[in-house]
This record gives C-alpha cells, structure tokens and sequence, in this order.
C-alpha cells in the first residue's frame, strides 16, 4: 500500500482551495465563529447572536458558493463569469446577514431552514437538464458516497484526538481545559470535513446512456431490506384506511406523519433503483413503481382529511402549514409520476428547492399565512366577547366563557412566541412598548420574556388568562385544570431540616404519588406491599397493605395551614406543617411532605400530586 506523500497532500487541498476559494473561507469563518461564540459569557447576548448570524450567513454562502460552482463548471463559463458568480454570492451573503435580527426570532430560524433545504436542492439538480436522468442520478451517488466518507473520516479523527487528549489528561496529569474538546470538534467538522468533502466532490457531469456500476450493496439493500419494509408499513395504513371507512371516524393528526414520512421514503426508495428500471432482470421494479404510486392516492386522501380537520379546529400554524404544503406536493409528484410520458427525477428535488424559496417569503410564505390565520381566530373570540369593538381593544372586563378564554389565551401566546407582539399593535390605542415595558428581546435564552408579553396583553384585554393540560380523573369524569387554578406547596429550603425517627421501623424515601396514576407508588415492608394512591377528593393518602384495611393519611391540615389567600400560588411551609401522621388498628405512619401541587375550584381544594418521605411501624 502506497502512502500519500506530505507533497500529494498540500498539492491536492491546494488544488481543492482553488476550485472551492469561497466555500473554504467561509467555512474557516463559521468555524472561528463557533469557537469564539462558545468561549464568550452566555450573558453576552448581543455578541452572542451577532455570532451566530456570521455563521448563518457564511453556511448558507457555502451552500450558495457551491451551487454557482457546479453551474459554471457544467456550463464551461469563463473565468471572468465564475469570478462574477461567488461575488454576486458574497454581496448575497452580506445582505442576508444585514437582514439577520439582533436576537433569536422564530421566523429568521424558519426562513434559514428554508434557504438551507433549497440550497441544498439546489446543488443535487443545478448541473443538469430535466432529460439526464442518468447523469442526475449518476452525480448525486457520488455526493451521497462522499458525504458518509466523511462523516466517517471526521467521526473517527475526533474520537482518536478527543481519547489521546483524555489520555494525556489521566497519565500525565495535564489540566486540559474542557473547551478545548469543542474547538476540536467545531475545526474538524467546519475546516476539515469540508475540505475534505470537497477534494472528492465529482469533477465530471457526464450523462451515460447506461449506469453499469449500480453499487451491489445499495441494490441489495433496497430490493430486500427497504422495499419490503414499505410494503408492510403500506398494508398497515391500508388497514388503518380501512378502519376509519367501516368506524367512519375521524383520522387521528398522527396519522399525517406516518404517512407523509412513508411516502417520502416511498419516493426516495424509487429513485434509489431508479436505474434498475431498465434491467432485463428487474423489470418488476416499474411495475412495482407505477403500483406504489396509485396505492398511494387513498392515503393521500386521507391525509388531506387529517390536516383540513385540524385546521378547521385550530387554524393555520407554520408547522400545519409545512405540513399541507408537503401534503401538495406528494400529490403533484405521484400525479407526475403517472400521468407524464418523459419522467425526469431530477424534478423532485428542484420542485422541493422551489416551493423551499417561494414559501420564505410574501403573502402565500409560510408566516404571512399563519400570522393571518390566528389572527382571524383571536380577531373572531375578541369581538364574539365584545373585548374588540370598532377595531380596537376596549378594556372593559367581560365575562368570557373558559373555552374562550382558553383559545385567547393560547393564541396570544403563540402570536407573541412566533410573530412577536408588535404585530397587534393596531388593536391597541396605547404604544405595547411602553405597555410592556421593552420586554427583553432575547426570548432565546428563556421563553419568560415572551410569557411576561403575551400576560401583559392578556390583562390590557381584561382576560383571564387560561392555561389548560389533562390533569386527572374524578369520581365520574376527566377533568380540565388551568393554571389560574393552581397552587405549589414546598418544604422551606432554608431550614436545617432532621426528621425524627423514633418510634418507626423504616423509612421509605421520596415516595411520589399522583392523582392521575392507578399505582403511583409501591413499596414493601417485610410481607406486605402498598400501594399508594390519592383518594377521589384529593385530600387523602391511601396506604392499601394487599387486603388489610387501609392507612389514610389526612392532607387536609396542610392545605389549611397553608391559608391561601388565592388560587394561583407557590408556597413554602415549614417541616411541622408540611409532616401528617396517619394509624390504624395495624400500621402507624408518619409523612414528611417534600413538595404538593393541586388545585382550587369553587372554593373547594384537591391535591393532585406529592412528594416526600414515609416514616412506618406495624404495631
């Protein structure tokens, strides 16, 4: 085996720098970004996200630079073209960063996915025409290979460098500073990954009349591993299709993924043996082909019914929205796949770079759609409750039904948390800045700024806010509990706290028990084993030691001594409050509470959960 001389190798990343001068400079850009931005204070926001936009830009000018490469090189443009190419990306690259927000928003992190996803369409298709089926398929096996190779190359020269570092920490003794872990890595992956992808990535854009050298692996992989698995997970929606036509029940929204995820497998599966079409030997693959596209139409159907029922109940959301706009496109290529003479693969990824650019952007973008959206449903509520009247918030308090008051709510929330809430800004005849009081901007760190936002609008619209999750079962029925609703109960942290044990036998720790779990806890002294459960009120903690008659513990001493002067609330109470004793003819027990959430409704309270120690002796 011949080595690679030191000369080989700086005349090959040479050669590779001169083909690739942009997308290695910003890649050695991104990278000394990433180290400088993880040895900065986490409080320094401002430098934090400035960070963070240079890398942004200088990937997504990576992804850009390489693009306009393989389109000069297949189009044989001049040098003078391909230097006017990466400046054209540079002043693209620039701009896109001046564009970039200061702090983290929602929508600049979803148009970056975006732009990222369509560029990198963009370089599988750029290079050839709707007709080079082969080439098409020919270049991006070639990516493909090179991109596990390194992946693979990348993976395990960081390991090695990260054990040797390790070793010569343990044997030397040498105080190796933890960082110095993550430079490595951010060097590896940014620098030499991508040079190294880029030595190897194709030169060549040839289109063969035919693919002889179809990798056996991939061949036996797909018609015995992956086509197989599509099969069964097909019969197993078919089945659930069946389902809901003989129930006529609604499809569940988990449904839209499974089957999205399975159709675009699906699709990929067929490129994959693509080439094996024309094969005397696999002519079933066409067949097979045009069948999984037509049994691909009733699931289709039903994932449509899925997503407008969902949107029906709830409205547009950006992730709805990517959700149907998949949906769209599914259908556009099956229908392609079956009705078009001259089938071209190379369509699947250029539509999907389209419709990724398109959708960034403009009244029909994926935020544009969802901000109206939630808007006409919060616009609907506010003026259903008389809170928006002549197109501005009135600030009189209205009795507002829960549900109402529960979909204000969430709206709001997610309008603020996505959208930001200066959008609203026109309901309002006060200035939300001054309302608010500049809330920080840097909702990144922590979702409290947003909360802190979308509660002050709430009480400028004289909203109750309501906040509701599944919480447990009552004696006949699940019930809905909001967090206005609440209260949180701890043991005082700042006590030096001993519990006596005087007069027990054992001690069982952090036993957890919760009002919606059948068997929260159990535990065993000697023969016996208990089960721990909260009784249907809520204010009750029932020890069943197998058939002998229960231990109860009464909570309701605590939740009186607690005195709550309002249903929301957190409160510390010392050990001799938050300690209950509890006996029977047989057991004696003593609970040292740690921690216990419930709620309060009409004046009556629950306990819903609890945390702490149980002291036992059997008599």
């Amino acid at each position: 085996m011949k080595f690679p001389s030191i000369h080989s190798v700086v005349k090959g990343a040479s050669q590779t720098f001169l083909r690739w001068p942009l997308v290695i400079l910003m890649a050695i850009l991104a990278t000394a970004f990433c180290i400088r931005a993880v040895s900065k204070s986490d409080e320094d926001y401002d430098l934090y996200f400035w960070y963070r936009n240079v890398i942004a830009s200088a990937y997504l000018g990576m992804m850009l630079s390489i693009a306009l490469t393989v389109l000069a090189e297949r189009r044989k443009f001049g040098r003078g073209f391909r230097v006017g190419l990466q400046g054209a990306a540079l002043v693209v690259v620039v701009l896109y960063y001046f564009s970039l927000p200061d702090h983290f928003t929602t929508q600049a992190a979803i148009r970056f996915v975006l732009y990222a996803l369509g560029l990198h369409w963009l370089i599988a298709c750029i290079a050839f025409s709707a007709g080079e089926n082969n080439g098409f398929w020919v270049f991006n096996k070639k990516l493909f290979l090179r991109i596990l190779t390194s992946v693979l190359y990348t993976t395990v020269l960081y390991i090695g460098l990260a054990l040797a570092l390790l070793a010569i920490n343990q044997l030397f003794k040498v105080n190796i500073n933890g960082r110095l872990y993550t430079y490595i890595w951010f060097v590896l992956v940014g620098v030499f990954n991508t040079w190294f992808f880029l030595s190897g990535f194709p030169a060549g854009y040839e289109s063969p009349a035919v693919i002889a050298d179809y990798p056996r692996g991939l061949k036996i992989f797909t018609q015995f591993v992956l086509l197989p698995i599509l099969t069964v997970y097909l019969l197993i929606l078919y089945a659930y299709l069946f389902r809901i036509i003989f129930t006529a029940t609604w499809p569940y929204s988990w449904v839209v993924y499974l089957v999205l995820g399975f159709s675009v497998a699906g699709i990929l599966a067929m490129l994959l043996v693509w080439p094996l079409r024309e094969d005397e030997n696999n002519k079933w693959i066409s067949g097979y082909a045009r069948f999984f596209y037509f049994a691909l139409f009733p699931l289709i159907v039903m994932l449509f019914i899925a997503i407008f029922k969902r949107m029906g109940a709830y409205g547009i959301t950006e992730l709805r929205y990517f959700v149907l706009l998949l949906a769209m496109w599914l259908l556009f290529i099956v229908v392609y796949f079956l009705v078009s003479t001259r089938k071209s693969i190379r369509l699947v990824p250029l539509s999907l770079c389209v419709a990724a650019f398109l959708v960034s952007f403009g009244p029909w973008g994926s935020a544009a759609v969802s901000l109206y959206s939630q808007q006409q449903r919060l616009k609907a509520l506010l003026v259903k409750n008389k809170i928006l009247v002549d197109g501005k918030v009135s600030g009189v308090a209205q009795q507002i039904p829960l549900e109402d008051r529960k979909e204000i709510t969430d709206i709001t929330r997610y309008i603020v948390e996505v959208h930001d809430y200066r959008v609203l800004q026109p309901w309002f005849r006060e200035n939300l800045d001054n309302l608010l009081q500049n809330p920080s901007r840097h909702a990144y760190y922590s979702r409290n700024n947003s909360a802190d936002a979308s509660e002050a609008l709430l009480k400028a619209m004289k909203v109750e806010p309501a906040n509701g999750w599944p919480y447990g079962q009552n004696v006949d029925s699940v019930t809905t509990v909001y967090e206005q609703d609440r209260f949180f109960v701890n043991l005082k942290s700042d006590e030096n706290i001993a519990v006596p044990v005087k007069g027990y036998d054992v001690l069982i720790r952090e036993i957890q028990v919760s009002s919606k779990d059948l068997s929260a806890a159990e535990f065993r002294i000697d023969k016996y084993t208990f089960s721990c459960h909260l009784d249907t009120s809520g204010l009750r903690l029932t020890l069943k030691p197998g058939k002998d008659p229960a231990l109860v513990v009464d909570l309701s001493p605590v939740v009186t001594a607690a005195g709550f002067e309002q249903a929301l609330g957190s409160y510390n109470l010392p050990v001799e409050i938050m300690t209950l004793d509890g006996e029977n003819n047989q057991w004696a027990g003593r609970l040292v509470l740690e921690f216990f959430s419930g709620i309060s409704k009409n004046g009556k309270k629950r306990i819903g959960s609890l945390k702490g120690d149980l002291l036992m002796r059997k008599k």
